[in-house]
């Protein structure tokens, strides 16, 4: 099996899972990549110890590993996109490397416009601009955001510095002609909000991503949305899910947990043995991501949650001990520097 034959099978996946006929059953993709991975990934090699017969054999690789080896089946001398993890007081940031970005969009978008509003030409961002940081796979993933627009759209960054850059953002807003898409992290959103915002144009929509509690600062996340709703003149809210060291994300909203796509399952394992647990049982969340091929296909995070009978994700924070990590990290880091 070759790399390009590994793509076809993935996108043709992908396009039938949206249509409601997947092509084939996810383990048999699931169990091809994995065994593809194995043959090319010396890490993944070394950690597999049985062979590998369904999904609850797949080695998943433990997420801390991505700041120490070099993960995945892109050699040191081949060209590749790296991303990596947010944050820099525990050290060493993460890398997922991957060759491109092709699996990465062709799962993200789509996905992406299932959960958003329909209509939101434009997106203001609290977020780095991906020329000035292209290893973050956020801010990449919201420079999708402006095809999910009918007519086009434009994506505006307003997070440089460590802050976000008020006056420009309240411009923008101001001379908006149409519902916007604000994308944020909880930490970057809490600090607007205090600065007195200026209300989103009527039909506007609220992403909000990354953790609400932090080292620095404790946020409530009902708190937070709630003071979101009031200030912003009511929006839409929506709550996304994602880890740079995967290739797909998981969408929900305030009320409701989150959804991944069909081609990202989510288990939840005893973060001692490993072993799968069954629906409804608290546990470590583990990921298998057939878009990340070019690096782990499964992967053993540091957070805890339920998997419910429909495959949706009921998170409930890091596991016991779990260094803070996450992209809403740039922002509480900032903070911690200016105090």
């Amino acid at each position: 099996m070759t790399r390009p034959q590994l793509v076809a099978r993935i996108r043709a996946f992908i396009d039938g899972s949206l249509a409601g006929t997947p092509v084939e059953p996810f383990e048999a993709l699931a169990l091809d990549i994995h065994r593809w991975q194995i043959e090319r990934d010396p890490v993944l090699k070394a950690l597999t110890e049985a062979p590998v017969t369904n999904l609850a054999s797949l080695t998943a690789m433990p997420v801390n590993l991505f700041k120490d080896l070099p993960i995945g089946t892109v050699r040191a001398d081949e060209p590749c996109v790296v991303f990596r993890t947010s944050g820099t007081t525990q050290g060493r940031r993460g890398e997922h490397r991957i060759r491109t970005t092709e699996l990465y969009d062709y799962g993200s978008l789509p996905w992406a416009r299932r959960h958003l509003p329909e209509g939101l030409g434009n997106v203001v961002a609290l977020l780095g601009d991906p020329a000035e940081s292209p290893d973050s796979s956020l801010s990449h993933m919201v420079a999708l955001f402006p095809a999910l627009a009918t007519e086009g759209g434009q994506v505006t960054w307003h997070w440089r510095d460590g802050e976000v850059q008020t006056d420009e953002l309240h411009e923008r807003i101001r001379t908006a002609d149409g519902p916007l898409l604000l994308c944020t992290t909880a930490f970057a959103l809490d600090e607007w909000l205090r600065s007195d915002p200026a209300p989103l144009p009527p039909g506007s929509a609220v992403m909000v991503t990354g953790g609400f509690k932090g080292r620095v600062h404790s946020l409530s996340g009902a708190d937070l949305l709630a003071a979101a709703t009031e200030k912003l003149n009511g929006p839409t809210l929506v709550t996304e899910y994602g880890m740079s060291e995967l290739s797909s994300q998981l969408w929900g909203t305030p009320d409701s947990p989150y959804g991944p796509p069909p081609w990202l399952l989510a288990l939840a394992v005893d973060p001692h043995s490993g072993r799968v647990l069954p629906s409804g049982d608290e546990g470590q969340l583990r990921f298998i991501d057939l878009c990340n091929l070019d690096s782990s296909l499964a992967i053993d995070t540091l957070d805890a949650g339920v998997v419910l009978p429909d495959g949706r994700v009921d998170l409930r924070g890091r596991l016991p001990g779990a260094p803070a990590r996450g992209c809403s990290l740039t922002v509480e880091e900032a903070w911690e520097k200016r105090a």
